[in-house]
C-alpha cells in the first residue's frame, strides 16, 4: 500500500495510542505490524528532516543550529526560506510503500475509544 511520509509521521504521533489500547488480537498483531513498517520509513523521514534543516538552518558563529526566542522553531536563512518549505513538501508528500497488514475496524473491536484525529492518522493503513 502506498502511504505519505506526512501519514507516516500522523500515525507515529499517535500509535502510542494505539499500541497501549485493548483491541482483539487480530487487531494488535496487525497494529503492531503496521507500527514496525512505519518505524522503519519514519527514521527515513527523521534523517532527511534532519538533512533539510542543517542545509537552511541559520547557525551561529560555532555552527549550532539557531532557535526562535522562545525555542519552539528552527530559524531559517532569510533568503532561502522557499526553498526550505519546498523540500519540506516534497519529504512530507513523498511516498512510500509499506506491506498491506488488512487492517479493518472489526480489528479493534467495539470497547476501544478514540478521538477523531487519533482515527484519523490510523485511516490510511485500513484495506
Amino acid at each position: 500500500m502506498k502511504v505519505t511520509m506526512e501519514q507516516i509521521v500522523d500515525f507515529r504521533n499517535s500509535s502510542d495510542f494505539f499500541i497501549s489500547a485493548q483491541v482483539p488480537l487480530v487487531g494488535a498483531y496487525k497494529i503492531n505490524k503496521i507500527r514496525r513498517a512505519a518505524d522503519k520509513e519514519f527514521e527515513f523521514y527523521r534523517e532527511k528532516f534532519q538533512e533539510i534543516v542543517n542545509k537552511y538552518a541559520r547557525k551561529d558563529e560555532e555552527g549550532n543550529v539557531m532557535f526562535s526566542d522562545d525555542g519552539a522553531q528552527i530559524m531559517i536563512q532569510q533568503d532561502k526560506i522557499q526553498e526550505c518549505n519546498e523540500e519540506l513538501d516534497a519529504l512530507q508528500t513523498l511516498e512510500v510503500d509499506i506491506d498491506n497488514y488488512g487492517l479493518t475496524l472489526e480489528n479493534l473491536g467495539n470497547n476501544i475509544e478514540c478521538t477523531p484525529a487519533q482515527l484519523e492518522a490510523l485511516m490510511p493503513f485500513f484495506s
